[in-house]
C-alpha cells in the first residue's frame, strides 16, 4: 500500500484533476402560457411573462417551457445534475409559492399571440399556440384538458415573491434532461404548475422574449473518460472522509479507488452503483448517500485503512461499454461506534 504522505500528495492531486464536470447554461427556445378556458381561444407565445397558479377570477394558469439540450450538449455525455431557474415578477402572495416541474408527454406550440398589458387574461389564440384545449391550435388537441404532463414532479422550484428561484438537485430532473440529449424527439420540456387546490396563488415569470430574467436550465455532465468527485464525505476527526479515482477509466483499465482522511486502522466497504444521485439520501448527519437508493448497489471489496486513515483497492473496468457511468462512495466503521460516509466519485468509460 502506498505511504500515507504519498498518497495524501496523490489524493490530492486527484481532486483537482478529477473535478472534470462540465456546466452548460441553456436558453429557453420556446414557451407560453395555457389559459384556463372552455374554447382554448387564450394564449400567450410571445408575451414577457408566463404565468402559474389559481387567480382570482378564479382560473388556472399552466406554464410551458423547453429547452434544446441535444445542440447544448455533446452527444454521448452523462448528465450528473440539473436545475431550471425562474424570476418571479408579479405575484398574488407576499409568501414563497412551489412551482412543481412536470415532464409534458406531448409536443406543443408557440404562435403570435401577445397578450396587453399585465399579460394575465391572455390573448386571442393565434395558429400553433398552446392553449388550455390544444397542442397546437386551432385543430391538435391535448389528451386532457391543461395539458398531457407526468403525474409525478421532477422537480420544484421554490419561488419567491419577487426575483430568482431555483429548482434543487434532483434525480428525477436529470433523468429528464439525459433522455432529452439521447432521444430528442421525445424532449417537450415541463409543464409548470402550483399547488391549484391554493386559491389565489398565482405568479407571472418571465418568458424568454423578457429583457429580465428568462428560463434557463444549468446543466452539469461529464463526458468519456472524465472522472469526477461530488458532495462531502461526513466528518472523521475533523476532517472530512474523503474519496477519488485514480486512473484513467477506459474500458480495460484498471483504476485504483481511494480513500482519505479515515479513521485511523478502520474497516472500509466501498459501494458501486450505475447512477449518481446528486441531491443524495441524508442517510447521516452532515453527508449523504449519492448512490440511487432503490437501485442496484455492489459492494465491491473490504478493505483495511492504515493508521492515518489512508486506503486504496484496484477495480478493473468492463470492455466493451463505452459511456457507462460507474460511481463510487466508501463507508468506513469508527472506533466510536456507527459508521461515516465519504463523498462520491464518478468515472464515464470510454
Amino acid at each position: 500500500m502506498m505511504s500515507a504522505p504519498r498518497l495524501f500528495t496523490a489524493m490530492l492531486a486527484l481532486a483537482g484533476s478529477a473535478a472534470a464536470q462540465l456546466t452548460v447554461t441553456v436558453p429557453c427556445t420556446l414557451d407560453n402560457t395555457l389559459y384556463e378556458s372552455a374554447n382554448g381561444d387564450l394564449s400567450n407565445a410571445k408575451g414577457f411573462g408566463l404565468f402559474v397558479g389559481y387567480t382570482g377570477q378564479p382560473a388556472l394558469r399552466r406554464a410551458l417551457v423547453r429547452f434544446d439540450v441535444a445542440a447544448a450538449l455533446p452527444a454521448g455525455a452523462r448528465v450528473l445534475d440539473a436545475s431550471l431557474t425562474l424570476s418571479v415578477t408579479r405575484t398574488a402572495v407576499p409568501f414563497d409559492v412551489d412551482v412543481f416541474v412536470h415532464r409534458a408527454l406531448a409536443s406543443w406550440g408557440e404562435g403570435t399571440s401577445n397578450a396587453p398589458g399585465q399579460e394575465g387574461a391572455g390573448a386571442p389564440s393565434t395558429n400553433g399556440d398552446a392553449t388550455w384545449l390544444h397542442r397546437f391550435h386551432p385543430n391538435v388537441l391535448w389528451t386532457t384538458p391543461g395539458g398531457d404532463f407526468a403525474a409525478t414532479p421532477s422537480a420544484v422550484v421554490r419561488t419567491p415573491s419577487f426575483g430568482n428561484g431555483a429548482s434543487t438537485s434532483s434525480l428525477a430532473l436529470a433523468r429528464d434532461v439525459q433522455q432529452m440529449l439521447d432521444q430528442p424527439t421525445t424532449n417537450h420540456g415541463w409543464l409548470l404548475k402550483t399547488n391549484e387546490a391554493q386559491p389565489f396563488v398565482a405568479r407571472r415569470i418571465d418568458s424568454r422574449e423578457s429583457t429580465g430574467t428568462p428560463p434557463t436550465l444549468t446543466i452539469t455532465y461529464l463526458l468519456p473518460g472524465q472522472t469526477t468527485l461530488w458532495g462531502t464525505g461526513c466528518p472523521v476527526n475533523g476532517q472530512n472522509f474523503l474519496h477519488a479515482v485514480g486512473g484513467q477509466p477506459i474500458g480495460g483499465n484498471t483504476v485504483q479507488l481511494q480513500q482519505l482522511q479515515g479513521p485511523a486502522n478502520g474497516l472500509a466497504v466501498n459501494l458501486l452503483a450505475l447512477e449518481l444521485d446528486p441531491a443524495g439520501a441524508p442517510l447521516l448527519p452532515q453527508c449523504n448517500l449519492h448512490l440511487p437508493l432503490g437501485s442496484t448497489l455492489i459492494t465491491n471489496n473490504l478493505l483495511l485503512l492504515d493508521p492515518a486513515g489512508f486506503g486504496s483497492t484496484p477495480l478493473p473496468l468492463p470492455t466493451g461499454f463505452p459511456g457507462l457511468l460507474i460511481t463510487s462512495q466508501s463507508a468506513t466503521l469508527l472506533p466510536t461506534g456507527g459508521y461515516a460516509l465519504s463523498n462520491a466519485a464518478a468515472l464515464l468509460l470510454q
